[in-house]
């Protein structure tokens, strides 16, 4: 990506701070040699960069587990359903990828979208393999495999991507994707050598071919080439984010839309997750915290008087800037959700102690506040587009609590979450969102106690093929 004929010096960075290392960490916060709070799936600091959190170790719990299981050391097999032909096979549990490079006939990679190795969780259980202290290096082997496959995400993120929905937008949006974002990219790779928004869109586009490829090698090559593409714009990111409080405002832009892309990808991604043994999409959510961080902290950096690219799409309908106009609005249309299904009288219900504790209902309730917002959004008829954009801002706005209730199962997340995925439905023949709204209600019902199934009965009669799961 860099060019050759010119020597660049490398762009500045600050001085490094080192703490004393944590040796239970997570895999960055060691590579960095920074503190880590150990929080699991993600730490704070992984979270805030947008980047996957890596324990090399486990906690001793599931390790004693491990180890008294009689099958341990030996890969696990269970039945993976492909959602696209409900045809069921029987494979070992893939291990998470190294971080590599990649080279066209390493067929190790050439993984389906829908196994977890693909593109893992912030709470994949699968192992790890160990990596040197050392910054991992990512990247793809220069050559003309490479170059051609450049090209052609390049002509498909500007030609068959360009619109993605079929209303017509503003003057003013359609030149900021079609123009000011690419040549934002290809400028800051050019002149600073910061590649982060350029591979992003690499991924982006190498998935949306991904989507409508029907032919095996090439569906291979492309898997290869998001995953690969993604992790190598998370490590540039990580790198920029660090700078965000010295940063011009030009590189506020740019950092931001590379952000707001990285939430995108994993929105998109959300269709390819595993549904056998289901997946939750927790990467999506633990992502679009990291974002509203950046965002935050970039609005914090830029003053009053900076005329930002992005600070005109944030002001572009619909304004996600207010809390009262997405977790703080009525949601008594949705208040029964949190009911118990049980009679109230009922032994279950007089000992369900969970909403007891006003965190945790404030978080289910911000979290059916956000779902509501968007539903009113739907029947005022707001346009598609405006509707893509609320869908994404759910990750960004409810509380990173949500996400912890949806890994732990908890009946009243699963349950929301399932009402705020009917409303993907609406939008299932755009490529960002797919199928994954019905796929993600499906997984939720079969996963649900069957006493709380009932509060998702009103669901199925959405799709298109409208038989109630068994």
């Amino acid at each position: 990506m860099e060019d050759s004929n010119s020597a660049q010096e490398p762009r500045p960075r600050g001085p490094r701070l080192y703490h004393k290392k944590s040796r239970t960490g997570c895999l960055r916060c060691k590579q960095r040699r920074v503190k880590c709070d150990e929080l699991r799936p993600t730490c704070s600091s992984c979270s805030r960069h947008l980047v996957e959190c890596v324990y090399l170790t486990q906690p001793r719990a599931l390790a004693n587990a491990k180890a008294a299981s009689p099958s341990h050391g030996q890969p696990e097999t269970k039945p993976l359903i492909n959602p696209v032909s409900g045809i069921a096979s029987t494979v070992p549990t893939p291990e998470v990828v190294p971080h590599r490079s990649v080279h066209p006939s390493d067929s190790a990679l050439a993984q389906s979208p829908h196994s977890s190795r693909f593109y893992p969780s912030p709470s994949s259980s699968h192992p790890t393999p160990h990596i040197d202290d050392g910054e991992p290096d990512i990247d793809l082997p220069e050559g003309p495999w490479r170059r051609l496959w450049e090209l052609r995400l390049l002509h498909n993120s500007q030609t068959r991507m360009r619109q993605p929905f079929l209303e017509p937008t503003t003057p003013e949006i359609e030149q900021m994707w079609s123009e000011d974002v690419p040549n934002m990219a290809f400028s800051f790779a050019q002149k600073e050598r910061r590649y982060g928004l350029l591979y992003i869109e690499m991924a982006h586009s190498a998935l949306h071919m991904w989507t409508t490829s029907t032919d095996k090698q090439e569906r291979d090559e492309l898997i290869k080439l998001q995953q690969t593409y993604q992790l190598m714009c998370s490590k540039e990111q990580r790198r920029d984010i660090d700078e965000i409080p010295h940063a011009s405002p030009k590189l506020l832009d740019y950092i931001c839309f590379t952000a707001l892309r990285i939430v995108a990808h994993s929105l998109a991604l959300v269709q390819t997750l595993s549904l056998d043994p289901w997946e939750p999409p927790l990467q999506w959510l633990y992502m679009g915290r990291g974002a509203g961080s950046v965002f935050t902290r970039a609005r914090n950096a830029l003053k009053a008087e900076h005329n930002t690219i992005i600070g005109k799409f944030a002001e572009h309908p619909p304004t996600l800037r207010d809390a009262k106009d997405t977790i703080l609005i009525d949601h008594s249309q949705l208040a029964w959700l949190l009911d118990h299904p049980s009679p109230p009288g009922s032994i279950e219900a007089q000992t369900d102690q969970e909403l007891n504790d006003e965190e945790v209902r404030s978080v289910y309730e911000k979290a059916l506040s956000y779902t509501c917002s968007v539903i009113n959004a739907v029947e005022r008829k707001e346009p598609r587009l405006a509707i893509a954009r609320r869908l994404g801002g759910f990750a960004v706005w409810v509380p990173i609590e949500f996400s912890k209730f949806i890994e732990q199962r908890r009946p009243r997340a699963l349950v929301i979450l399932a009402h705020f995925m009917a409303i993907w439905i609406n939008l299932e023949d755009v490529w960002l969102i797919g199928k994954a709204g019905e796929w993600q209600i499906r997984c939720i019902y079969k996963n649900l106690p069957v006493e709380w199934s009932c509060k998702l009965d009103g669901l199925f009669a959405r799709f298109k093929h409208r038989e109630v799961p068994s």
